[in-house]
């Protein structure tokens, strides 16, 4: 089987949340929020897209979406809302009235073929991307515990039975869950559309240059996940979806039940089996060129610059991240470079948890972010480091996207 690209190493890159800068610049991606229709021609088939339905074949996509493909044995969905009477079983889209809807796990132990089944598409970009040059790229998603089954019950022909206590009871049969594993692999051609991508990851796998592996729980909000990524070629398309394994994919399930349901499944028919499935809406995926570094304009702007949290730490943890090490050099040379400034790092948390338990996350955050600029030669007097806990939201704890925003690292300028 011939394949259109061929592994490359992974190239530097480093998670981002929250980004509202990125639509200040003109975007790379073509259609990146599937609004466009493809014109229609004369003797080429389009397949009609029905508002608030599920596709059951690949030609939703490939003959709709504007700048957009997947594979031939894939079947992404197209997913268009009805603007007056909207759509009972979908969210809104982010924006506009069209979004993308991609199974990222449902593992072969539960299916029906002899590898995992994981949805992909590939976007275009409207000019190459340049060597050397740093991109933001981001994406919008949103998930909840109905989709994944809805989706599979669409597929197979089952119907949910009356809503019970649970949704395992909804949906017998089905087991929705959260995954990780939401990577993007850049490329100079389009996808062989013939090909069974699924199937030759398994003896000739493609990794992405650019991977969020942690686990999505959006809890049924829209919910924004971005990278920086430097190119190293002329890249003019990306695939983007889960190229690992499920074996390799986090998913909110513990071990022990994991493992037994791995094995109960291989054991039984299809149709007794309890399919797991995570599937995810997508909408406005952004390339952008990075516009120099958001922490000195931030600083001399607006006196403060925030790190996310998960741009520094692991959940729960103070340890640094080995990809913060970037923006901490960042925030080392900015301080080189404007040798009068001075600043208080402030530690954040969100109120989920213990308050002290909090607070003391939170020193201890802000004294590891304090010691590494030391490390880097900034002097200490022009330092200091305060751990606040959750008692300064920038946001309401009562949305998961407000708690994202909450738990922070902050660099305050000091007169």
């Amino acid at each position: 089987m011939l394949r259109f690209f061929i592994p490359l190493p992974a190239f530097p890159f480093i998670l981002l949340y929250f980004l509202p800068a990125l639509l200040l610049s003109q975007n790379y991606v073509v259609n990146g929020g599937f609004e466009r229709q493809i014109p229609a021609e004369a003797g080429k088939l389009q397949a009609e897209v029905h508002p608030c339905r599920f596709s059951r074949n690949a030609q939703g996509v490939n003959t709709n979406a504007l700048g957009w493909r997947t594979y031939d044995l894939q079947t992404p969905d197209l997913l268009i809302r009805d603007s007056v009477a909207g759509c009972p079983d979908f969210p809104a889209p982010h924006k506009g009235q069209r979004m993308m809807g991609l199974i990222m796990y449902h593992p072969f132990q539960d299916g029906q073929y002899a590898f995992d089944y994981h949805e992909m598409v590939q976007g275009s970009l409207a000019r190459p991307l340049e060597a050397g040059k740093t991109y933001r790229v981001s994406f919008w998603t949103c998930t909840n515990d109905s989709l994944g089954p809805l989706h599979l019950i669409k597929v197979f022909g089952r119907k949910p039975e009356p809503p019970g206590k649970d949704n395992q009871a909804r949906y017998p049969g089905y087991r929705p869950v959260h995954c990780g594993n939401f990577g993007f692999y850049f490329s100079e051609s389009k996808i062989q559309q013939a090909e069974n991508f699924m199937l030759s990851q398994v003896d000739f796998p493609v990794y992405p240059q650019i991977n969020h592996a942690e686990i999505v729980d959006t809890r049924g909000e829209w919910r924004q996940i971005a990278f920086l990524f430097r190119a190293d070629r002329p890249y003019r398309y990306f695939l983007f979806g889960n190229f690992y394994s499920d074996t390799g994919t986090k998913i909110d399930m513990g071990v022990e039940e994991r493992e037994a349901l791995d094995i109960r499944n291989q054991q039984l028919s299809f149709w007794e089996k309890t399919k797991r499935i995570a599937y995810y809406l997508f909408d406005d995926f952004a390339v952008l060129e990075d516009d120099g570094s958001p922490i000195e304009q931030s600083l001399l702007r607006d006196k403060k610059y925030a790190f996310p949290e998960a741009l520094l730490f692991d959940t729960g943890k103070s340890d640094l991240k080995p990809g913060s090490e970037d923006f901490i050099g960042q925030l080392a040379g900015v301080l080189q470079k404007n040798t009068g400034l001075r600043i208080e790092i402030g530690g954040h948390t969100d109120h989920t948890g213990n308050e002290t338990g909090n607070r003391t996350l939170s020193e201890n955050r802000a004294k590891a972010v304090f010691n590494a600029l030391l490390s880097r030669g900034v002097d200490a007097a022009r330092l200091t480091w305060k751990g606040y806990g959750e008692s300064e939201p920038v946001a309401s704890n009562g949305t998961e996207a407000g708690r994202q925003q909450n738990r922070r690292v902050e660099c305050r300028l000091l007169e």
